[in-house]
């Protein structure tokens, strides 16, 4: 009877293993900007845009629910080459934590240049089912 019971354990425990591996890892580009991009709770996503800080120029994360989306750690920039002033991509990557909608709006400019409009706006409209 013990030896069903450890197997009926195990089983369950495996199950519930298998079932947590149905998240996926969604990924945005700028190309989907102004889309409303549906993902489930517990999926991750992965948001990629071109940039050059050597320019002054960063990607901000302006706004973002995060009851809705955490993010993952820092943004992560990966230079396309090796030449000093090239330009490369931003990664930011969230988790989907909670049903709802959420805007996820970022801008490129200069941090300190106020009285200026962003060089670029991304926006996505994330619904987490």
């Amino acid at each position: 009877m013990k030896k069903y019971l450890a197997l009926i354990v195990i089983g369950l425990l495996f199950s519930g293993f298998l079932a947590g591996c149905d998240a996926k890892n969604v990924k945005i580009t700028k190309d989907m900007n102004g889309e409303t991009i549906s993902v489930e709770k517990g999926d991750s996503i992965t948001l990629s845009l071109a940039g050059n800080p050597t320019t002054g120029f960063n990607w901000e994360l302006i706004e973002m629910s995060q009851s809705i989306l955490v993010p993952e750690g820092e943004p992560d920039y990966k230079s396309g080459s090796m030449l000093i002033g090239s330009s490369g991509v931003y990664t930011y990557k969230f988790n989907a934590v909670q049903a709802g909608s959420t805007t996820l709006k970022l801008v490129y400019h200069r941090s300190w240049e106020k009285d200026i409009p962003p060089a670029e706006m991304f926006e996505v409209f994330i619904k987490v089912k």
